[in-house]
């Protein structure tokens, strides 16, 4: 993370605790917009568990009209290979995820943590694989939608900005013992407040895009 444009920032986590909460579910309208995000996976989950929460996060922001591409940032087995978008980040629309094995300096039950600025951007969010893996020792619960659900909460905090979190859904600060069963089923999803607040930020981020790409263009005639 670059230390001058991040030197100030939101750390914005989910933390897993354990109390009678109500679990919830909302379908939202079709995808519309996409965001592309890298994910290095420095804690070696294994690759049938993150396809299956990648495809558990996909389904989660889906029903909120947002399309997720996933991109493998991992060194492959031969050289050359790692996507092009690995390099990219640009917010709203080019992320990066990393997935450690613990959190350093953070309270052991966080699962996961985004880096915000002021503005309330951010491209950036950390996911612990271990306390993940506890959790699922614990509760007996499926790793891959797990992980996939808290993926799908921190990468919606970059997407939704401060004060992101909610009483009800996947953006829940605290999970109970039974939101962390509907999590491994991918039961938690986003209310349509949400999907709309991340199409339009998404939206709004293309539109500025383009019209900076225009008048950088009128500059040069």
């Amino acid at each position: 993370m670059p230390q001058k444009i991040w030197k100030r920032c939101i750390l914005l986590g989910l933390i897993a605790c354990f109390g009678d909460f109500p679990a919830w579910a909302e379908v939202a309208r079709r995808p519309d917009v996409f965001v592309t995000v890298a994910v290095h996976n420095h804690a070696g989950v294994p690759a049938n568990t993150l396809a299956e929460a990648e495809r558990t996060a996909s389904s989660i922001f889906k029903q909120a009209g947002v399309d997720v591409d996933w991109a493998n940032c991992d060194p492959p087995a031969k050289a050359g290979q790692i996507a092009s978008s690995c390099q990219v980040t640009e917010f709203p629309r080019h992320l990066q995820l990393s997935i450690a094995r613990r959190p350093k300096n953070l309270t052991e039950s966080i699962l996961g943590v985004s880096f915000l600025a002021e503005d309330g951007s951010g491209c950036y969010s950390d996911v612990f694989f271990e306390r993940v893996e506890e959790l699922r020792e614990r509760f007996n619960v499926n790793l891959g939608p797990l992980l996939g659900d808290v993926i799908a909460h921190e990468i919606a905090h970059l997407l939704l900005g401060t004060n992101a979190h909610a009483d009800t859904g996947i953006m829940r600060p605290h999970w109970s013992e039974q939101d962390l069963v509907n999590a491994s089923k991918g039961h938690l999803l986003f209310t349509q407040a949400q999907g709309h607040t991340m199409r339009e930020k998404v939206s709004d981020g293309l539109c500025r895009r383009d019209s900076a790409l225009v008048r950088a263009a009128a500059g040069r005639d």
